[in-house]
């Protein structure tokens, strides 16, 4: 009897390998046979400017899957409302063109032990090759701030989901997100992003730089 019971558990076994083996191998034809595109990053956390102030940055970007590459990006931040921040983004590169326009929304701001919580919503417009795509991003945020001995620093994580349309198809894209912010010095603001694919993406490592600009005086340190 436990001879019977241990051949069935071996085949069994089997099963499930040869199961697990089909699947892996249609996963992996579907997410090749998608267009991926490495320029959904975030490069900001769930902190805002605060009225009359606004930011000019530049984000490169180093894309680790699918071929490697590199993009980059320049962007501008402006108040929009007091838990409220927009962007422009444009960029070029690996992929040809893009272009996007955010609004970041934080109801929960950073207070005692309670992160910064809020959210993110993106239209993009990108051109690679002859292949136009228009698209509409959604992402959670999450940050908070910490001190350390190299000066302030703002860990954050977001969840990027990216609905595309092209002429012949729609699908999503979705990353996981992760990076944070440091202040070297109240002036300029250095920060560095990983964004790792989970569905018809490109992981990435980013970097960014900007630097803050009051609307009567100029440039600066805030």
């Amino acid at each position: 009897m436990n001879k019977i019971k241990t051949k069935h558990k071996i085949q069994n076994q089997r099963l499930i390998k040869s199961y697990l083996t089909i699947a892996l191998v249609f996963t992996t034809a579907f997410l090749l046979s998608q267009i991926s595109y490495g320029f959904l990053t975030l490069n900001e956390t769930a902190e805002l400017l605060p009225e009359n102030y606004y930011k000019l940055g530049v984000a490169p970007q180093l894309l680790i899957s699918d071929g490697g590459g590199l993009n980059v990006g320049a962007y501008v931040d402006t108040f929009l409302a007091e838990d409220m921040n927009g962007r422009i983004t444009i960029g070029g590169g690996t992929t040809d063109f893009w272009t996007q326009a955010s609004v970041k929304w934080v109801p929960f701001p950073d207070i005692d032990q309670q992160p910064a919580m809020g959210g993110r919503a993106a239209v993009i417009y990108a051109r690679d090759e002859d292949l136009s795509l228009l698209g509409f991003q959604i992402s959670p945020l999450f940050s908070k701030k910490a001190d350390t001995q190299y000066g302030n620093m703002i860990p954050y994580a977001g969840l990027p989901i990216t609905f595309f349309n092209t002429k012949d198809k729609s699908y999503v894209a979705t990353q996981f997100t992760v990076g944070a912010e440091w202040f070297p010095e109240d002036d300029k603001h250095i920060g560095a992003e990983f964004n790792l694919n989970l569905s018809n993406s490109i992981s990435s490592v980013s970097v960014y730089f900007g630097f803050p600009f009051e609307g009567q005086t100029g440039y600066k340190k805030n």
